[in-house]
C-alpha cells in the first residue's frame, strides 16, 4: 500500500476528530473532545505541527509536536488504527514528528504515555527514547522518555 504522510490543514478537521473518536477506543481510552482533548479541536493553535497519515481519503493515523520551550518539545497525538500496526507506519509517524522537531531548532524531545502500551514503549525505545523523571502534571501517564536531537 502507498500510504502518504501529510501535514494537517483546516478541512481535515472533521475527519481528524473522528479519526480520534474511533481510535481512542481501540487502546481501552475515552476521547473526551470537549474535556482533556480539547486540544485537538484546534489543533493550528496547540501544536506547532501536526500530520495525518492517508490511506486514500481516510486519515489512519496522527502525529503531532508541541512546543514545550525554545530548546524542549514535546511528541504528542501518535495513533494508529490497530489494523494498520506492525507495518512500520507508527515509526513512519513519529519519525515524521522526530525530523519536524530537528529541523526546527530543538534539542530534545519528551513524551509521556502508560505503561500498559507496550507497543507504543517499544517504538520510542527502538527509536532512541530513554526514560526520564516526571516533567509535568498528566495524572494518567506513568512514562516519561526524552530524546536528544
Amino acid at each position: 500500500m502507498n500510504y502518504i504522510i501529510t501535514e494537517y490543514n483546516e478541512s481535515m478537521r472533521g475527519a481528524v476528530l473522528s479519526f480520534l473518536a474511533e481510535v481512542f477506543p481501540e487502546s481501552g481510552k475515552v476521547f473526551e473532545p470537549q474535556g482533556r482533548h480539547a486540544v485537538f479541536a484546534d489543533i493550528e493553535h496547540n501544536f506547532m505541527g501536526f500530520w495525518c497519515l492517508m490511506d486514500s481519503n481516510e486519515v489512519i493515523g496522527t502525529v503531532a509536536v508541541k512546543k514545550l520551550s525554545d530548546i524542549r518539545c514535546e511528541l504528542k497525538g501518535l495513533y494508529l488504527y490497530k489494523k494498520y500496526h506492525s507495518q512500520k507506519l507508527g515509526f513512519r509517524l513519529a519519525e515524521t514528528a522526530v525530523s519536524f522537531a530537528r529541523n526546527s531548532g530543538f534539542s530534545q524531545m519528551v513524551l509521556d504515555t502508560v505503561s500498559v502500551y507496550e507497543r507504543a514503549m517499544r517504538l520510542y525505545t527502538k527509536m532512541g527514547f530513554k526514560p526520564i523523571e516526571r516533567y509535568n502534571s498528566n495524572e494518567r501517564a506513568d512514562v516519561f522518555m526524552s530524546l536528544e536531537l
